[in-house]
């Protein structure tokens, strides 16, 4: 019977001991507010980059023209020169078959 009497006390004390264990923490916190912040922030940082995307992509057009069109100028330069070359070398060859030619005539 001592065993019976143990065990109703040493269970019922355990059970008092839980209760007021659980119960003794009045003092909780309230749950912060949410962050409304953290939503704004993403937003803008997508929008950001999205803006520095299109300017990267602004940028590299304007690049791209810039040296399309140096290119063209470059093309158009080496295109005269190269005509200039042709058109001299013509002469050169002409001035050297007469002097050739008058050169002949000369010893004949």
């Amino acid at each position: 019977m001592r065993k019976n009497w143990l065990l109703t006390l040493s269970g019922s004390l355990l059970a008092a001991m839980l209760v007021t264990g659980c119960a003794a923490n009045d003092d909780q916190d309230p749950a912060p507010p949410e962050d409304t912040n953290e939503n704004d922030t993403v937003e803008e940082n997508v929008e950001e980059g999205l803006n520095e995307g299109q300017d990267a992509v602004e940028e590299g057009v304007n690049e791209g023209e810039n040296m399309l069109e140096e290119g063209a100028e470059e093309g158009q330069n080496m295109l005269e020169e190269g005509t200039e070359e042709g058109e001299n070398m013509l002469e050169d060859g002409n001035n050297e078959g007469t002097n050739e030619g008058e050169n002949k005539n000369e010893n004949k």
